[in-house]
């Protein structure tokens, strides 16, 4: 299944990826592409807010560090942790799963990629991909492809929540 959704503001961003932070299962992992500039962050931004994690403020890229963790919020039923990744300065899927990507899966927190098609192979067959396109100072558009039984629930799910708040806008 694939969709893409255009959002208009930082805040559609925003609330696009609160989306899909809630309606993440544990255990999902994201993979975002697309050029600087594009997006990711503020997308991934709203899916902590979304998962529910501790300090949202905290959210910034991890590219010079690789790797962010956003605590649940333990007094928050639903709340997930969120492992926030960046292969931008990666070389190859080695250095990267030197990081702990493989082990990151397993522990059923939100495991979001930036720049994830530096490292296909490391991407298990189950994720959700979005590549965000800059359409116009504001606009962005987010083409989303399930490639598995988990993502293809949650792309689905969250493409008809999405259509539905549009329309009734």
């Amino acid at each position: 299944m694939s969709t893409a959704i255009i959002t208009t503001s930082v805040e559609q961003t925003m609330a696009l990826g609160r989306l899909l932070g809630d309606l993440a299962p544990p255990g999902a992992c994201i993979a975002l592409d697309g050029i600087l500039g594009a997006g990711k962050t503020q997308l991934v931004r709203g899916m902590a807010v979304g998962a529910q994690v501790e300090d949202c403020s905290l959210v910034c890229s991890p590219t010079y560090c690789l790797l962010n963790i956003y605590r649940a919020d333990a007094r928050r039923t639903g709340s997930k942790t969120l492992y926030h990744l960046d292969a931008y300065r990666v070389l190859d899927a080695d250095q990267f799963a030197a990081v702990g990507f493989e082990e990151l899966l397993e522990q059923r927190g939100l495991v979001v990629l930036e720049w994830a098609s530096r490292v296909p192979s490391l991407l298990p067959h189950d994720h959700l991909a979005i590549v965000g396109t800059v359409e116009a100072e504001f606009s962005r558009r987010w083409c989303m492809r399930a490639g598995g039984p988990v993502s293809h629930r949650l792309l689905e799910t969250a493409a008809a929540v999405w259509s539905q708040r549009s329309a009734n806008d």
